[in-house]
């Protein structure tokens, strides 16, 4: 079963295969790296992120529960804005290239 390891400092999860929740917070500590900050919340990938996971492709799945990747133009679009604090100075370029545009 796939699960969604969600960060403080990260505004996408990590995706960790795990038998429960417990477990999955485990492995993701294993794998966690300088920056992520703490693990805010775990939960069950749902069946789309599922599917995208097994074809190997990078699950976008925000901590709100959004995708920009599923969902309405607004939907996507909204959830494109939402930045990480893991790399503050791409997020400040990309805002700053978003007000050129």
């Amino acid at each position: 079963m796939f699960y969604l390891v969600f960060w403080a400092n990260r505004s996408t999860s990590t995706v960790v295969t795990a038998a429960s929740a417990a477990a999955a917070r485990a492995q993701a500590r294993k794998r966690q790296k300088t920056g992520y900050g703490p693990i805010v919340s775990v939960r069950r990938a749902n069946e789309q992120d599922s599917r995208l996971i097994r074809k190997g492709t990078w699950v976008r799945r925000r901590k709100n529960g959004s995708s920009p990747q599923f969902g309405s133009a607004a939907a996507k679009r909204a959830a494109r804005r939402i930045t990480s604090r893991y790399r503050p100075a791409l997020a400040r370029k990309s805002r700053r290239a978003l007000r050129r545009g």
